[in-house]
């Protein structure tokens, strides 16, 4: 198993360089040309943020964007990209963590199919089975709207987010 640290706040220079597995004079002069100030000090050493740093250590100037535009690599290197962009979102569905959209959208169907059904039917157990006064079954009732309507919105929301989009296209779970 791995080794276990006390966490403290700040990465040194030294702590960085195992953990991105380089030269700890190539650490400080990529987080010395990013012009990086350290968080603190510790033990006489400065110590840093490493979401400050990351981008600097894995060679993203300030500005530059981490991900690739396929669109803008020749013609091999976009074909080798979207095959193993093809063959990483088998390997996901595979280990179900990617699920067609259809699929998805029937599960959230037959949930809210549940929610709604259960949000019309308590009032009226309520009434029978622990005999509530009507002011109480009223303001059940009430809730009861209120938790329809707030459902209604947040689908609604959903449905704007995702509209253009076919049923054939996957989202993560």
């Amino acid at each position: 198993m791995g080794e276990v640290r006390e966490f403290k706040a700040g990465w040194s220079i030294v702590r960085l360089s195992e953990e991105f597995e380089m030269d700890r004079r190539t650490v400080a002069r990529r987080i010395r040309d990013a012009r990086i100030p350290p968080a603190g000090v510790r033990n006489g050493y400065d110590v840093y943020q490493l979401a400050r740093v990351a981008p600097a250590i894995l060679g993203f100037t300030r500005g530059e964007v981490a991900l690739v535009d396929p669109r803008d690599l020749p013609p091999t290197e976009r074909r080798a990209y979207f095959q193993s962009e093809n063959e990483r979102l088998e390997a996901e569905k595979t280990m179900a963590r990617l699920v067609p959209a259809a699929e998805l959208e029937a599960d959230y169907a037959d949930l809210v199919g549940t929610m709604v059904q259960f949000l019309n039917a308590l009032p009226q157990v309520l009434r029978r089975d622990c005999e509530l006064a009507p002011a109480q079954l009223d303001r059940v009732q009430q809730a009861c709207d209120e938790a329809r309507v707030a459902l209604l919105s947040r689908l609604d929301e959903r449905e704007v987010l995702t509209a253009g989009e076919t049923g054939d296209e996957l989202e993560d779970h």
